[in-house]
Parts: structure tokens; sequence; C-alpha cells
């Protein structure tokens, strides 16, 4: 009988992840992985735990109150069987913070321990999956513009948003936290077949249930920017949420500019932003994943010749107009 909060991160098929363990909660209870939801309480279906992340930050208009937060916990740790694993699964843990004095560490330590006192047994672990900060980077940045009002340039989103690429800090208070805590890359994942791979880590074989879900789907750069520009206006944020679905859903529609492949910066600064974690890459492989050799991640490959990107210089006015009237008329 085992605990397993599974935190994310973020843009590493969690979304895959959950959406397969929902579906599929019946066939996986047998095989002893037991993926609760809210309606065990009495409460909505959902596909991930995020509101009882949300609950443990006090945040605004979620739809559990802590105090539903608390009685979903209870619960279900109260009702696992013996031989089964009791999985939860939510990327908000691993970003959330509560109000401390100290900074932005002291703040997550205050969040993480709250976690914990949600899920207080001793055999409770948290796993956690792990991306290569520069390809996590862009994955993150064009998510966080999707969904939200988030406005600032890539650049300085990686240099605001530093914290959320130092797994090992945030790994080093969960240890602190739990004393239990896995890791796993997404690279290494993704190579295996990411939804497969992931379960049979937890010791279930899900080779025989059929129906994977699509990943998340990334948006192309032009319309990145384009909603960051939305983002920056006086939209409210439920009808910025619905022009984000739309440009999901007409993405394809949208006539392409003829133009080679580009990227947020150039090549240079983009392996020196990947290369500044290298030190504590190496620290998370040597105390988590001390038996896989060589480096925590692929190396970064320079492209030569044809292959470099172009910096991406913004959209003009006249391709935001065009966009407009393609996605938006």
């Amino acid at each position: 009988m085992a605990v397993v909060l599974h935190i994310g991160t973020h843009k590493t098929g969690t979304t895959a992840i959950q959406r397969f363990a929902a579906a599929k909660r019946g066939k996986l209870r047998p095989k002893g992985l037991w993926y609760p939801s809210y309606d065990e309480i009495g409460l909505f279906v959902h596909y991930g735990h995020h509101h009882i992340a949300h609950a443990l930050a006090n945040e605004n208009g979620n739809r559990l109150s802590i105090e539903d937060a608390k009685r979903f916990a209870d619960h279900v740790q109260a009702k696992m069987r013996r031989d089964e694993t009791l999985l939860i699964s939510a990327e908000p843990f691993y970003r959330h913070v509560l109000p401390a004095e100290g900074g932005y560490w002291a703040e997550r330590k205050a969040y993480i321990e709250r976690m914990r006192s949600f899920f207080p047994g001793p055999d409770v672990k948290v796993l956690t999956i792990v991306r290569r900060q520069d390809t996590f980077a862009r994955s993150l940045y064009q998510e966080r513009i999707k969904v939200t009002k988030y406005r600032l340039p890539f650049r300085e989103f990686i240099e605001s948003e530093r914290p959320s690429f130092e797994y090992y800090k945030h790994l080093e208070i969960f240890s602190e936290v739990f004393g239990k805590v896995e890791v796993l890359t997404y690279e290494d994942l993704a190579a295996e077949g990411l939804v497969d791979a992931f379960f049979r880590h937890l010791g279930i074989d899900v080779s025989g249930i059929p129906g994977r879900p699509s990943a998340n789907p990334s948006l192309p750069i032009d319309l990145v920017e384009f909603k960051r520009i939305l983002n920056g206006t006086r939209l409210k944020p439920e009808r910025l949420k619905e022009i984000g679905t739309l440009l999901l859903d007409r993405a394809a529609d949208v006539t392409k500019v003829d133009r080679g492949k580009v990227d947020w910066l150039p090549v240079e600064a983009m392996a020196a932003f990947y290369e500044s974690f290298a030190e504590e890459n190496e620290k998370l492989r040597a105390r988590y994943l001390p038996n896989r050799p060589g480096p925590l991640f692929p190396p970064f490959v320079a492209p030569t010749g044809d292959a470099v990107p172009e910096v991406y210089e913004g959209m003009t006015a006249s391709r935001f107009a065009h966009v407009v009237a393609e996605l938006l008329l």
C-alpha cells in the first residue's frame, strides 16, 4: 500500500498520463493502481487533481474548498486497499507557494509542508518528471501565453521564471519534507512510449489497455506572439482563454509565413541558458538517478548551416491584421 504524488512538471506529458488514468480507472484498479476522482466524496469528476493543488495554495475561484480537499485526501487514503497504489497527479504541486518569510524558496517549502500535512503517511513518495531546460522553457512559455494573460517576451520569461527550471532545488525541499522522491526524465519516457513507460515505472502493465490520449499541442511561434499581444489588451481572462482554445483549433488554417525555422533566442543564447543548469543537473542525477550513466539530459547540439534558426523578431502590424482576419472575423 503506497501513495504516489505525481507533481509534474508541466509540459512533460502530465495531461496525457492523467487523461489515460481517468479514462481507464476501471481497468487500472484491478491491476493494483487506484486513480480516484472527486466523485468519491460526492463532487464532480475531473481527469486530474489540480483542484487539490490549488486548494492547498488558497487559490481564489477554485472549485474545491480547502475543507473539500482535506475531506478527499482523508477519504482516499482511508479507502485504499492494502495491495494497491494510490496515484494523485497534479502539475501545480510543482509551482504553488504559500506566504512565508525568506523569499521564494521559503514560500515553496511552506506549500510543500502543507502538502505533507494532507498526505502524512510513511508510505508516501513524490514522483516527478523533468525535461531538458531549453526545450522545457519553449514549451512552458507558449503554454503560459496560450492559457493565461502572461505577456512578457521570452528572454524576460526565462529570467523571471528561472526557479521553474531549477529542478534540484525543488526536489531538495520535497526530499526534506517527504523523504521519498523519485525522478524520471521526459526524454526517456518519450523514447519508450510515455504513457506505457510511466505506468510501467509504477509496476503496472497497461500495454493491453487500448487508447492513448494525444499530447497537449503547442502553438506555432507566430500564434504565440499573436496571443501575447492580445494578453496586453483589456480583454477579460475568460475571453482570452477562449481565444487560446480557438487558436489551437484553427492553427492549421492560418496561412503560414514563408520562411525557415525560427526560435526565440540565438542558438548561442539558448545553449548558454541550458548550460547554466549543468552543475545542478549533475547533482540531481547523482542523487536521484545514481545508476544512470552520463548526463541527465541529451547534450545540446548546435545546428549548422541551413538548420540554424533565425531569431524571431516579432509580429508586424500587417501580419497581426492578417491573423485577426483569418481567425476572428
